[in-house]
């Protein structure tokens, strides 16, 4: 009987963990996909932002872009310095500190052409 009562439990642990690493998942997720607050998708495709080049872009230009730091925007100049031109905007995250999380904030803001 106490057997059965302690695999239960552990049971009920795992499936509390597993809902919780799906629901961060699920949240992750969903966070990015939203638009900015106080602007419909209508008013973003009026705002018509042009994208900033990241091959000819300044550090000050790129760190004003959500979620890039300073620092961040001084190592994609460093490493276009060090490897030349970005073939595509998604070759920022070859550079150390800005992972895929950080390429989905910028994303719609950065170009390579």
């Amino acid at each position: 009987m106490k057997i059965i009562k302690n695999g239960m439990i552990i049971l009920i642990i795992g499936v509390i963990g597993l809902l919780a690493v799906v629901g961060a998942e699920l949240y992750a997720h969903y966070r990015y996909e939203q638009l900015p607050k106080g602007y419909t998708a209508e008013e973003i495709a009026a705002m018509k932002i042009e994208p900033i080049n990241i091959n000819t872009a300044s550090a000050d230009e790129l760190s004003v872009l959500p979620g890039l730091s300073k620092q961040q925007a001084q190592r994609i100049i460093d490493y276009r310095e060090e490897n030349g031109r970005f073939d595509s905007a998604e070759n920022v995250t070859d550079i150390k500190g800005i992972s895929e999380k950080t390429y989905r904030k910028i994303a719609p803001y950065i170009t390579a052409e």
